[in-house]
């Protein structure tokens, strides 16, 4: 993965920008040591001091040993130095080997001279085979690692590509991923600042604070740069990390596209809640407002001489209508100012006799669907009594709709414990268990067969019955429909 490739998948101009940070040295393109550093050294250890070792110990055997079981001995040494410390140390374990065989144990003795020519050909086929050995040993062990990085990168790149696929590209935990798999100090994503540089995400520390003060930079655009601590890393680990500043990038407008959706989340709320109380308010509110006009204008006018049985009608009409006009527009102004914090509660002792029979009165042409159905000594309890009438007031005007015609909507109280609960039946079609949180949010109206309403009266009863430190809650009434529970604290 070249430079240019890197910000042409990320959308930005092709090629380095002049003023952007030039990369730093790097080693050279030289192949890898084969084996580590702990491995040669020991290597050249054995070397050193085995051979010196085996030469004492061979010279103690030297009658019962003949040249070739010698060139034997230091042949199996020179492949245990070359298994274990690879080919340098092998060449040199031959070439002093060589040297002590002939010395010590090559007639004539004590010189380098070499009498018989089939000495000479054992001396040299155990230098020729030691040097192969070592070459071999050598060429596995590099295969080896070259295996093992490749494998390592392999995972590394198919956990990024797990990132990119799961939309878990979160700028820490790449960052923490790729100091962890590469055994760095510090690694940092910086941002241009006008002339300056900013961290916008670090794991480890101390994070470089601008480019040029890392191991190494690797530059993703004109305006990031990633810049990591710890060792300088060759072209195969910058090539991966390269990969992994791209996914940074990546990530980081991912992000910062989320921050902006959540920003802009409450202005959408908003616009969806204003959309939904204009398309309400072109329904509830001009329907009982037509309704009283028509009356009105109907007993206004002269040229139909009204009986007085449908004057009274008409006025009823009339009422009925201002009356549901009125109550609409109060659910409106007690929701505005539950939700800015304004409506004032006044909390005090009061009996069942002291809201209910007023609340029932309420509703007008409706009471006569609403049955009373206390029995037995209810305690007082802790209320604000205009609150609590307007909650009643809503919960039976919402049961009536949905209670059948030939049934009565059923309101009783009772103590439980420390609480005084009050409920108002319906026989209705009731709510369905996963639905009845929702009728609770305004403009929510499940099941109303009358077009679009504003749906305040639940929203805004179980709003003023916490307002009062109650609960409204919803449950299925035995035999079909719903009741609706509100539950208040007892007077002391």
């Amino acid at each position: 993965m070249t430079r240019g490739r890197l910000r042409i998948d990320l959308g930005a101009a092709p090629g380095v920008a002049a003023n952007a940070p030039p990369p730093p040295a790097h080693r050279s393109a030289r192949p890898p040591a084969a084996l580590t550093r702990d491995r040669r050294i020991a290597g050249w250890a054995l070397a050193l001091l085995g051979l010196p070792l085996l030469t004492a110990v061979m010279l103690a055997f030297a009658e019962q040993l003949t040249l070739p079981s010698e060139i034997l001995f230091f042949l199996l040494l020179v492949v245990a130095v070359a298994l274990v410390g690879g080919r340098w140390p092998a060449l040199t374990a031959a070439v002093l080997g060589f040297a002590l065989l002939n010395w010590f144990f090559t007639p004539p003795l004590h010189t380098l001279a070499i009498s018989a020519p089939e000495n000479l050909f054992a001396l040299t086929t155990f230098v020729l085979v030691a040097a192969m050995v070592s070459t071999v040993v050598d060429q596995a062990a590099r295969r080896s690692r070259e295996a093992t990085r490749a494998r390592a990168d392999a995972e590394v790149l198919s956990t990024l590509a797990g990132h990119v696929l799961r939309g878990d590209a979160a700028l820490p935990s790449l960052l923490a991923r790729l100091k962890e798999v590469y055994g760095l100090e510090s690694v940092t994503l910086l941002e241009r600042d006008g002339d300056s540089w900013r961290v916008v995400a670090t794991a480890g520390g101390p994070p470089s604070t601008s480019p040029g003060h890392a191991d190494t930079d690797v530059p993703i655009d004109d305006d990031l740069v990633l810049a990591v601590r710890g060792r300088p890393l060759d072209e195969a680990d910058r090539q991966v990390l390269e990969a992994f500043a791209a996914e940074s990038a990546v990530a980081l407008r991912q992000e910062r596209l989320r921050e902006e959706a959540e920003r802009a989340k409450p202005l959408a709320e908003a616009d969806k809640m204003r959309t939904a109380l204009l398309a309400a308010v072109s329904h509830d509110l001009r329907n009982p407002l037509a309704a009283a006009r028509a009356a009105v204008d109907s007993l206004r006018g002269t040229e139909v001489d009204w009986t007085p049985e449908d004057r009274a009608e008409l006025l009823a009409t009339a009422g009925e209508s201002l009356i549901k006009l009125d109550r609409l527009v109060s659910n409106l102004l007690d929701m505005s100012r539950l939700q800015a914090g304004v409506l004032g509660v006044t909390l005090e002792p009061l009996a069942v006799e002291d809201v209910v029979p007023q609340a029932i009165a309420d509703l007008g042409p409706l009471r006569d669907r609403v049955h009373d159905g206390f029995s037995g000594e209810v305690p007082e309890f802790m209320a604000d009594a205009a609150l609590l009438e307007r909650v009643l007031v809503n919960l039976m005007s919402n049961a009536v709709r949905f209670n059948p015609p030939d049934r009565k909507v059923v309101i009783s109280a009772s103590s439980y414990g420390e609480h005084v609960e009050f409920r108002v039946i319906d026989r209705g079609p009731g709510i369905p268990a996963e639905a009845q949180e929702r009728v609770f949010m305004p403009f929510q109206r499940l099941g109303d067969r009358q077009g679009v309403g504003l749906g305040l009266g639940l929203a805004l009863s179980r709003g003023l019955t916490e307002a009062m430190g109650g609960t409204l809650t919803p449950e299925r009434t035995p035999g079909g429909g719903l009741t609706m529970t509100v539950s208040l604290r007892r007077a002391h």
